[in-house]
Formats: structure tokens, C-alpha cells, sequence
């Protein structure tokens, strides 16, 4: 069992590590309509993320783009 949770954490430390925080704009028409940061280990995952909590917020967005 300590093996386990030795083997867990370091895994969630090791994924952590790599994650970088990006600032992330969501458009509506090429109109800015939120911002929102999140932590990814790409661009294009952040752009996931952002668009999965602006979906649960209520905001529908036509595209986001993170830097």
C-alpha cells in the first residue's frame, strides 16, 4: 500500500512539474468575450481546458487561444 501512494504522488509531481500556465482569450465573432489562465502542458490542451471551464461557467465561445 506504501508503495502505491509512493508511486501516485510521484506521478502527480512528475506531471505537475512539466505544466506551464498559460493566458487564454476566448472569442465570440473575433470579438473578446473571457480570459481565463490555466495550467497545460500545451497550447493546445490549455485551449481545451479554458474552453471546458468557460463551457461549465455558461459562456459558449466560438474558438479560444492561449499563449
Amino acid at each position: 500500500m506504501n508503495k502505491l501512494i509512493m508511486t501516485a504522488a510521484l506521478l502527480l509531481t512528475s506531471s505537475l512539474s512539466y505544466a506551464e500556465a498559460y493566458s487564454c482569450t476566448a472569442y465570440i465573432d473575433g470579438v473578446v468575450v473571457a480570459e481565463t489562465k490555466v495550467n497545460a502542458s500545451k497550447a493546445a490542451v490549455a485551449e481545451e481546458k479554458a474552453a471546458d471551464r468557460l463551457k461549465k461557467k455558461g459562456v459558449v465561445v466560438d474558438y479560444v487561444a492561449c499563449k
